[in-house]
């Protein structure tokens, strides 16, 4: 027999096993990720951002604390919650996605503005000493 197929307790591996664990792990980061956003600072409580997040994606509290403090003893995840805090986690994503591309524009937007006045102001000599003031210095 092959060392990938049989476990550590001498029974066959099912293919869906390391689907499961896949998902277990995804999941579990999702979580972290979701519960990290949702942390509001110094004075907030974890069980009050787990309450938080619980609320929002409608995944127990438990389910929560059991995928963060027990992952390890899970052997899967349920997919009602697999799917909820990938969709979670997809909206976090795209929001951030959007500002960035908001800010990009804005960005860009700003420096042709900008250019455009440096370059008049360049033109006119404004903002430089006139080269008879600083000959009468020396």
């Amino acid at each position: 027999m092959s060392d990938n197929n049989v476990s550590e307790f001498g029974k066959r591996k099912k293919p869906e096993d390391s689907m499961s664990i896949t998902a277990l792990s995804e999941a579990r980061d999702w979580a972290d990720a979701l519960m990290d956003r949702e942390f509001r600072g110094r004075g907030d409580k974890e069980y009050l951002a787990r309450y938080r997040l619980s609320t929002r994606t409608g995944v127990s509290e438990s389910y929560l604390y059991r995928l963060k403090y027990k992952a390890d003893e899970m052997k899967d995840v349920a997919g009602s919650v697999y799917r909820a805090l990938k969709i979670a986690h997809d909206k976090i994503c795209q929001a951030n996605e959007d500002a960035a591309d908001r800010y990009k524009a804005e960005r860009l937007g700003m420096r042709g503005t900008h250019e455009e006045t440096d370059e008049k102001l360049a033109a006119k000599g404004v903002g430089m000493a006139p080269p008879a003031a600083h000959e009468e210095r020396t």
